[in-house]
């Protein structure tokens, strides 16, 4: 029987993980709607894309991982579970990188510097965002590959010719592997996480010289440099500072079976976690003037439908009663 601190734990979690799949899956048939009707899709929509995808995926895989920790024996992780937390690394890997692309885009597309580097990087930003998506599967399918044919030599005489195995022995193994791999995607997410923390900084400089700049000119007003650097800057740091909490909440997990209270560390690490994929694109969608403007139409439509569902109850009761 839970308690009450893990019911509300649960419908928390499970409130977020839900929003997360909606609002990613908005943005994901949003843009997908528009390169089907303009044949065509910008670089920040495509950015867009590849991030909602992958957090779906992150959010799906780890929704799995959750059912087969509560409800199936731990014999089971020895085959398909293995496999599932790979990829979830796979998709953990992607969202950063993603969001890590988009952080470079805004920082090239809004920043102002004289630079040699930046200004060849700037003329060619849809080729350098183009090159880090390829950088992505690059880096992540060799060692993906490695893995991959691990399992499929460990457990193929398991699933496909049913032989029996030693499964503690070969459990203890696939921790193991999964260890290794878990460690080298943490590696590798260090790469694009540090990134964008290049990005927000020399972004945070570009601002800052821009708003010298206004200030020797004497000019007290924003203007729409100023208005891009902040809206760019909110959207980099909401990344960086809930991405922070996201390795907070899967450390607090990876440590909550040496707790006491395993359940409640668990639930509460997996709410900490279900705030970078629901917020991050919530704040995405809000910055964006399309995603934007489609979500208020949305809203505006259900609005009057509900209130025209609300006019016609009473009138429809009166003529039933008459």
């Amino acid at each position: 029987m839970l308690r009450v601190s893990e019911k509300i734990l649960l419908v928390l979690v499970v409130g977020e993980f839900l929003m997360g799949l909606l609002v990613n899956a908005f943005t994901a048939v949003v843009n997908c709607i528009n390169w089907i009707k303009y044949k065509k899709l910008s670089t920040v929509d495509l950015i867009l894309l590849n991030l909602a995808i992958s957090r779906i995926f992150l959010l799906c895989l780890t929704s799995l991982i959750i059912f087969e920790q509560l409800l199936f024996s731990h014999d089971l992780v020895v085959g398909e579970m293995i496999l599932i937390r790979i990829l979830w690394l796979f998709s953990h890997f992607s969202s950063v990188w993603f969001a890590s692309c988009l952080s470079i885009f805004y920082f090239l597309k809004i920043a102002n510097f004289s630079h040699s580097i930046f200004l060849w990087l700037k003329w060619r930003i849809s080729r350098v965002v183009f090159i880090l998506h390829g950088g992505h599967f690059l880096i992540a399918l060799p060692i993906l590959s490695v893995f991959f044919w691990e399992w499929y030599v460990n457990y193929q005489n398991l699933f496909f010719l049913g032989s029996k195995r030693n499964l503690s022995q070969e459990d203890s193994r696939s921790e193991n592997r999964l260890l290794i791999f878990q460690i080298s995607f943490n590696l590798m997410s260090l790469l694009p996480f540090a990134l964008s923390l290049i990005s927000c900084f020399l972004l945070v400089l570009s601002l800052w010289r821009h708003n010298q700049q206004m200030q020797l000119n004497t000019t007290g007003s924003r203007d729409p440099s100023m208005e891009a650097h902040i809206q760019a800057m909110k959207i980099m740091f909401s990344f960086l500072i809930l991405f922070f909490l996201y390795y907070i909440g899967i450390f607090t997990g990876q440590s909550s079976q040496r707790m006491k209270e395993k359940s409640v560390a668990a639930l509460f690490s997996l709410a900490i976690m279900g705030l970078y994929p629901l917020g991050h694109s919530l704040i995405l969608i809000m910055g964006n003037s399309k995603l934007r403007q489609t979500i208020l139409k949305m809203l505006k439509k259900m609005k009057g439908y509900l209130k025209g569902r609300t006019e016609i109850l009473p009138w429809s009761c009166k003529h039933t009663s008459g």
